[in-house]
């Protein structure tokens, strides 16, 4: 375990945090050089990623106090709180799912197309997640 990556003058750099924003930039980055690949414009894209990311990370909070509600039950403003850890992987998936279909929807885009965009970056991200987990312990 290497929970704390570095420590400079009080600010603590966690290493869950780093390989969970390194996931969500790797993941990016395959999608847009996928989506450059296959023609699609890329800031429509940039646009699907920022809505997407902010829906994982509700949805990953959502669903850690839906699972530990005891422990925010005393005080539910720490439901707020994200940055002191709580994130659940389904739920941040399924928040993204369904934002992602609505843009979709919405931009009159290929659903089938996305899916196949995206389905390199869902995995990369996930294991570099999973690595950070593992470093938090």
């Amino acid at each position: 375990m290497f929970p704390i990556l570095a420590k400079i003058d009080g600010f603590i750099l966690h290493t869950y945090g780093v390989l969970l924003a390194l996931g969500f930039l790797l993941a990016i980055v395959v999608a847009l050089k996928e989506a450059r690949r296959i023609g699609l414009d890329s800031n429509l894209i940039m646009d699907l990623v920022f809505y997407i990311l902010i829906a994982a990370l509700i949805g990953s909070r959502v669903f850690y106090v839906l699972t530990s509600w005891a422990e925010f039950r005393d005080h539910p403003i720490e439901i707020i709180f994200f940055w002191h850890g709580g994130l659940v992987f389904y739920g941040g998936l399924i928040f993204a799912f369904l934002i992602g279909t609505w843009y979709v929807r919405k931009h009159d885009l290929n659903f089938t197309q996305l899916a196949d965009l995206f389905a390199p970056s869902i995995p990369l991200g996930q294991a570099l997640g999973r690595l950070g987990c593992f470093s938090a312990g």
